[in-house]
């Protein structure tokens, strides 16, 4: 079983090439550069540092979201148009269980990442040797809310990018960034998509959507 993996829903980029649920080969960036400019340069890479090329791919997993809209739609979009083409399966998981999948640590793992305004797209994951299972839903919040939801796990651990910005509002946490090579393990947060039928998974809408809602419902 040979998996492209794709994330582009921040800031980081990740793409990898996986075998069985084992990583080939992988590319991680976290630099600033329009994601659409440098996906396709990296997974063409991906393909001659494995020394495999597109027809041996079995299937595309991609990061639905949340993220930021352009990067989420980026990634969507890349992995819709190969599945097409090429005739596999897709499949999609979410960005924040793959930050989880990331931080190669057990126990309650609390990814996040900024959603400005003051808040955060999170969730909680409980981590172990038999997978992985969602305990705080995915969701858009305000720290505070998501603090008093995480309250009921005194031992959890806040996983977030350290260059962002709020990561000061954050009194303790470990600096994790997507590696989408590692989320094959965990098969329970992967879901097979309709490839003409997909869309992303935003946990909100964006100001145009909801400027429009507002104008239509005056």
């Amino acid at each position: 079983m040979i998996s492209l993996l794709i994330d582009t829903s921040n800031r980081p980029l990740s793409v990898a090439l996986n075998k069985n649920g084992y990583c080939l080969a992988e590319i991680n960036t976290t630099v600033k550069k329009t994601h659409s400019a440098t996906v396709m340069v990296h997974v063409s890479r991906l393909f001659d540092i494995a020394g495999y090329n597109r027809n041996d791919i079995d299937r595309i997993i991609v990061a639905r979201g949340p993220g930021s809209y352009t990067g989420v739609r980026i990634g969507v979009t890349v992995a819709k148009t190969l599945a097409h083409a090429l005739g596999v399966d897709l499949y999609s998981v979410s960005s924040l269980a793959v930050i989880a999948a990331s931080s190669n640590k057990e126990g309650i793992l609390a990814p996040m990442f900024d959603g400005r305004r003051g808040n955060v797209y999170s969730a909680a994951y409980r981590l172990g040797q038999n997978g992985m299972d969602e305990v705080v839903q995915a969701g858009y919040r305000s720290l505070d809310a998501l603090n008093e939801q995480l309250a009921e796990y005194p031992e959890h651990q806040c996983l977030l990018d350290g260059e962002e910005k709020f990561s000061e509002d954050v009194e303790s946490f470990l600096h994790t960034v997507p590696r989408i090579s590692t989320i094959e393990k965990y098969e329970s947060m992967m879901r097979q998509e309709d490839v003409h039928g997909m869309v992303p998974e935003y946990l909100k809408v964006s100001e145009a959507e909801k400027n429009w809602m507002e104008r239509t419902q005056q």
